[in-house]
């Protein structure tokens, strides 16, 4: 076993910390249970954060720009203070710091690596400010909890929250034989099914296109999601709720009625909203049981947190673990970490945030604020505001991925002139700053002997390089780069 396993599967060890005798057993105690969180500052809930969403997405469209719609000035003035009154500038970085705390300091990194792993895979791209107000609590309320279940639970869940229902459009759905559409049709309107959520549940979240799906799989899927939504339709215009900041619920007159055929087989419709309603379920059962997306799936979680382009035999023993199971995803996940420990020697390069967050926690960095409270009547302080600054540098906001397959997991998309020299700028702007302290020789060989097994080849490096300068040249090393 090669010391880089604390890095592939984690965020690598603290200099106060020690190497677990039993890393194996170590990583796999993590996750088996749902952690505390070791973040002691301010946290909101979903139910919370729909107020602060509902109430800024109301009053700016319903209320601000009619009552300003004649003064721009005055509109951006009224809208300022608005988005102060929200917490607009405010919860990104709030639950930035939150992620990072517990990647450092919590007790179960590899249990936070594998939810910013799925996290990512079922990302939510930026739109309508949800990067400020809704992706934190969806990562902690629904997907963390849904790690501990079945792969179905995960992807149904993740299917039917607030977050993705809203991200892709499926509360404007309308399935073209539903009651809905009926009525509309006796008023010569036509009804409208929206394919955005059908097409990424499959290309993305289950089957990808290796399935072979095609543009009927896609309109059938979707229409099996009509009915789906997070808003009440002609619900009164003096509260904030009034269009989709409601829970999701499931309103059958937005329903299709069926037949459906999805990658081959069909599934008949039975009337009445239980059946209806669990027809979802049905099909997702179905799409984590085929061979496609347990291929797809395995070789993605193979390639984050093993290799980049994982061997047969590497993928095959995680596939075999998830048929075995059943798509127990404490299994599958064992089975990641059991072979992570394995080929530990082979290299894998890291993405910007995971380089960031093992950087802090095996330098000790001052890097979290002694207050994350604010006063929803300003623009949130510099100092509370820094992480997002320094993903922002470094050109990966975890919470606003640039395109809807998250954030790309390959070396060739990252192992760039500029992207190193981001990096690098990122050291230098921390040291200068006094953020990142001189590490003296001592610290520096305990940093190195805990997380890298190479450790005479890294400290001759070391004494090549100019003083004060050994922990910049250390945290932008090839060893550091690519665990």
């Amino acid at each position: 076993m090669n010391k880089s396993f604390f890095r592939k599967v984690g965020f690598g060890l603290g200099v106060d910390e020690s190497i677990p005798s039993n890393p194996l057993e170590w990583s796999i105690s993590q996750i088996e249970k749902l952690p505390k969180l070791n973040w002691s500052g301010p946290i909101y809930s979903l139910k919370e954060m729909m107020e602060f969403h509902g109430k800024y997405n109301y009053q700016d469209r319903r209320i601000l720009r009619k009552k300003f719609k004649n003064s721009r000035k005055d509109y951006k003035r009224a809208r300022k203070l608005l988005q102060y009154q929200t917490g607009h500038y405010y919860f990104e970085p709030l639950w930035l710091y939150i992620r990072h705390n517990e990647a450092v300091n919590g007790n179960s990194p590899v249990f936070h690596r594998f939810l910013h792993f799925w996290g990512n895979h079922f990302a939510i791209q930026k739109k309508n400010a949800m990067y400020s107000y809704d992706v934190g609590p969806y990562h902690r309320e629904v997907i963390a909890p849904a790690m501990l279940k079945n792969i179905e639970d995960l992807v149904y869940e993740v299917t039917i929250s607030w977050a993705m229902i809203h991200n892709l459009d499926n509360s404007k759905s309308i399935g073209p034989n539903s009651p809905k559409a009926f009525k509309y049709a006796e008023r010569g309107k036509s009804a409208n099914l929206n394919e955005n959520h059908g097409r990424e549940l499959l290309e993305l979240h289950t089957v990808s296109p290796n399935a072979g799906y095609t543009q009927n799989d896609v309109i059938d899927m979707s229409k099996v999601m009509s009915g789906w939504m997070h808003r009440i339709p002609k619900m009164s215009s003096k509260i904030h709720k009034r269009e989709e900041n409601v829970p999701v619920h499931f309103i059958e007159a937005y329903h299709d009625s069926g037949p459906f055929n999805v990658l081959g087989k069909k599934y008949v419709e039975s009337f009445g909203t239980k059946a209806a309603r669990d027809m979802l379920r049905k099909v997702i059962k179905d799409l984590v049981k085929n061979p496609s997306c347990i291929e797809f799936i395995s070789k993605k979680l193979c390639n984050h947190f093993i290799t980049q382009d994982p061997s047969d035999e590497i993928v095959n023993s995680v596939i075999s673990a998830w048929k075995k199971s059943k798509g127990d995803l404490k299994i599958i996940h064992s089975e990641v970490l059991k072979q992570a420990y394995k080929f530990s020697y082979l290299k894998k390069f890291q993405q910007p945030e995971t380089w960031l967050l093992q950087f802090i926690k095996m330098s000790g960095l001052d890097y979290f604020p002694k207050d994350m409270t604010y006063d929803f009547e300003t623009m949130i302080p510099r100092d509370k505001d820094r992480v997002r600054r320094i993903c922002r540098n470094l050109g990966q906001l975890p919470f606003r991925p640039l395109q809807p397959n998250g954030w790309s997991d390959f070396e060739e998309d990252w192992l760039s002139p500029e992207f190193l020299f981001r990096r690098i700028g990122i050291l230098n702007a921390l040291k200068q700053k006094g953020k990142l302290i001189h590490l003296d020789k001592s610290y520096l060989d305990r940093i190195i002997e805990l997380n890298f097994d190479n450790v005479s080849e890294i400290k001759t490096f070391l004494e090549m390089v100019n003083n004060n300068e050994e922990s910049v040249a250390l945290f932008s090393s090839k060893w550091m780069l690519k665990t």
